[in-house]
């Protein structure tokens, strides 16, 4: 059955008159700023922004104060945030990791990791700090500037020395000399 022109379409919904788009007089809105409102469909506001009561209770007593917010506030300190970044590590199922905040020259920077992998987390948190040292200087430069300017003795596994003179292309009939002299002609050597 076809529907003729002059009947209302139930699709199309009710047209709107002025009045009844004006909201600023509805008990659940709060204007805010100009042409700006906060509309809430079950707590009918008061004039003030931020201060509203439920519309059951509005009839039986006039809005209370905003509670003072002084109890709710966490006192922050550092033993509270030395505590609370404790806590953060402990909950990671990672058996590895660090948190760190520092402060290079003036910048603080912070970093945060957490691994399976020991040498992993080392290794990140050593390229992390190298690079906050100096931008120009390569960072393997910067650490092995770290290690040997430090007080901790570093005592490297044989593997490692024995990388150290195959990269020189050494034989075992040249010298700690010519060792030395191929290690000064590389700028260095990566252990």
């Amino acid at each position: 059955m076809a529907r003729r022109s002059d009947e209302p379409n139930p699709e199309e919904g009710k047209v709107l008159s002025p009045e009844e788009l004006d909201i600023a007089d509805d008990e659940h809105v709060t204007e805010i700023d100009e042409g700006r409102y906060v509309v809430s469909s079950d707590v009918r506001t008061d004039d003030s922004y931020g201060n509203q009561v439920s519309s059951d209770s509005a009839s039986e007593s006039p809005p209370s104060p905003a509670p003072d917010p002084e109890p709710s506030t966490p006192e922050f300190s550092d033993a509270n945030v030395h505590e609370w970044l404790a806590e953060q590590m402990a909950d990671s199922n990672a058996r590895y990791g660090f948190d760190v905040t520092a402060k290079f020259d003036g910048d603080v920077d912070q970093q945060q990791l957490a691994s399976n992998d020991i040498v992993t987390v080392f290794e990140s948190f050593m390229l992390w700090y190298g690079r906050q040292m100096d931008g120009s200087t390569p960072v393997e430069e910067v650490l092995g500037i770290l290690l040997s300017e430090s007080n901790v003795p570093v005592r490297y596994p044989p593997a490692v020395i024995k990388q150290l003179v195959r990269s020189t292309q050494l034989t075992p009939d040249d010298s700690i000399a010519d060792l030395l002299e191929a290690v000064e002609a590389a700028d260095g050597a990566e252990l």
